[in-house]
């Protein structure tokens, strides 16, 4: 899985992450050692100095193509490699944000002109939808391609990442409804996509655990569909829950991917989306934002779209910028600088900030933020901390108000932090951070508010965690209100689920298919039965499914169970 700025998903649990939960304890204490400014130049955590006075390119890969500079092609390699950067042969994999607007969002005539900019640069067009090209460039030619007057910004691809009969089928007495007579004529099967980064081994469950026939599609440049058998394991449940179920499996691998395969599926006919996948840094958390865009083109089309809620409720961090010291660093609510956690060694540790300067979502971009804050990501060695990424995006505008590090960082067992400086504002903003890669809650834990993208769109119907077993709420699970206040998750569904020795494995073996992403497929195959025997339209099947549901936790509607676990039975 990859993770990048503006980026990534729902995580995979098992029972070993359960195990190995830490609580994070009062931190080291030990010298600062912070990073040397100097008019937005700096010497950066890989000691080479850079020039990101080119606010066109995204601060990451303006590091990339000063190291490849200074340093060459071998350490380019290796820095992109540490911080999963798709670079092969070709170039680097971007999207160019040209400069259309939205008053000709019809036609896209800049956007014609960048993919013959990329292509003099000796770069590859590999996809456009819109403004957005998404391509390969090679990193010595980064700037040749922003220095265009036709080019708005160069940047990473937004990158998702996701979250034998399941225990979840009789729990939610879906097994009485496949017995049952269609209530309508015809009652052929409904048409279900799992919409997913990754469908490994896919092709060696026909006929087993998934349907003999089944139409796949996959976006990915590359078309390697066995990248990930994360989507496998969701058409699983989807198939348990909902046997008759015509199933498309369709793949992407970043927002640029995403788009096309929402308009593709748009003229299949589909009745049913099953989307474990969530991001980060894409949206306001208002349900606006591209990929709401089209969750919410897809719901205009009667189509029921199943999502994710997240699975970062103790990951989650959010609040207003505070520094009584006037030094420019964010001092949190337990009076340090640093915001701490545990890592585990050898894992892939990321870290997403943004804040509430969105501005108002046009159907085609955010205006760009001025509030300008830096994200710092520091190490503890064992005397004191010490820095290791950074990212310094500057906001004069144009870019969005999101900032993002992600690699791997420590071979051993250690702590993390990371730190907040208050560039240039005008105003003190309200601050919200994930941390992906710890383990336990991190230190000032935040868990209200830690839905993803695009859980938060009108159009989700948005699920939340509980066990299979005894429907305790798994703390994980993300968790509402939205930034408008509105309450998520919609409903919840079982979690720690069996799955095929192919995928996640048996949960009597100490294995199984934890997290959002198990239950989101539950809520899809469910919503399938219910198109598939009742003549009903979208909202009738909603008001159902909603109407049937076991309420948990407070009574009626709240942030954690939403209405109530997924429940097909008559009450």
């Amino acid at each position: 899985m990859k993770t990048h700025q503006r980026s990534w998903g729902i995580g995979i649990f098992t029972l070993a992450v359960f195990a190995a939960a830490w609580s994070v304890p009062g931190g080291p204490r030990g010298q600062e050692i912070r990073p040397i400014f100097s008019d937005r130049v700096a010497a950066g955590s890989d000691g080479a100095a850079r020039d990101i006075s080119n606010t066109k390119v995204e601060y990451r890969l303006a590091r990339l193509a000063d190291i490849y500079k200074i340093r060459g092609a071998n350490e380019a390699r290796d820095f992109a490699f540490r911080r999963e950067m798709n670079l092969d042969q070709n170039g680097v994999q971007v999207v160019v944000e040209s400069a259309d607007l939205p008053s000709v969002l019809s036609t896209f005539p800049a956007a014609e002109v960048v993919k013959n900019v990329v292509r003099a640069a000796g770069g590859t067009v590999e996809l456009g939808y819109k403004n957005l090209v998404l391509c390969r460039v090679p990193v010595a030619s980064l700037g040749t391609v922003a220095g265009h007057p036709l080019v708005r910004y160069v940047r990473q691809p937004l990158s998702p990442a996701p979250q034998v009969v399941s225990e979840g089928v009789s729990r939610i007495g879906a097994d009485l409804w496949q017995s049952l007579s269609p209530l309508h004529t015809g009652g052929t099967g409904a048409n279900v996509a799992v919409l997913d980064v990754g469908f490994g081994n896919s092709g060696l469950l026909r006929g087993s655990e998934l349907p003999a026939k089944i139409t796949t599609k996959s976006f990915r440049a590359d078309q390697d569909f066995e990248v990930e058998f994360h989507g496998t394991a969701c058409a699983e449940i989807v198939h348990d829950i909902a046997p008759d179920a015509n199933l498309w499996l369709v793949q992407f691998s970043n927002d640029v991917e995403h788009h096309a395969a929402v308009n593709w599926l748009l003229t299949q006919k589909i009745d049913v989306i099953s989307y474990s996948i969530g991001w980060f840094n894409a949206g306001d958390g208002l349900g606006t934002g591209p990929i709401c865009d089209d969750v919410n083109k897809a719901a205009r089309y009667g189509i029921l779209w199943a999502g994710a809620a997240g699975n970062y409720a103790k990951a989650h961090f959010v609040g207003t910028f505070n520094d009584p010291d006037n030094d420019g660093w964010f001092e949190f609510p337990d009076g340090s600088e640093f915001l701490q956690f545990r890592l585990p060694a050898g894992i892939t540790a990321s870290v997403y900030l943004n804040w509430d300067d969105w501005g108002t979502w046009n159907g085609f971009d955010y205006p760009g933020s001025r509030q300008d804050y830096d994200l710092y990501f520091y190490i503890w060695d064992g005397d004191a901390w010490r820095l290791v990424d950074e990212s310094a995006t500057v906001q004069d505008g144009m870019q969005w108000p999101a900032e993002g590090v992600s690699g791997q960082y420590n071979a051993t067992e250690t702590m993390g932090a990371i730190r907040i400086y208050n560039r240039s504002t005008t105003r003190n903003c309200t601050i919200e951070a994930f941390i992906l890669g710890n383990t336990g809650a991190i230190a000032n834990n935040v868990p209200e508010g830690s839905v993803l993208v695009p859980g938060e769109a009108e159009g989700s119907i948005t699920v939340g965690a509980v066990d299979a077993v005894d429907d305790s709420y798994h703390a994980y699970s993300s968790r509402g209100p939205t930034k408008d206040g509105r309450p998520k998750p919609d409903l919840c569904a079982p979690s720690g689920v069996s799955t095929s020795g192919l995928t996640y494995g048996s949960r009597a073996a100490g294995l199984g298919f934890y997290g959002t992403s198990a239950a989101t497929p539950h809520v899809a195959g469910a919503l399938a039965l219910m198109k598939q025997k009742t003549p009903y339209t979208r909202q009738q099947i909603l008001d159902i499914i909603y109407g049937r549901v076991v309420d948990l936790g407070d009574p009626g509607m709240d942030n954690l169970f939403g209405r109530g676990r997924l429940n097909l039975k008559k009450k």
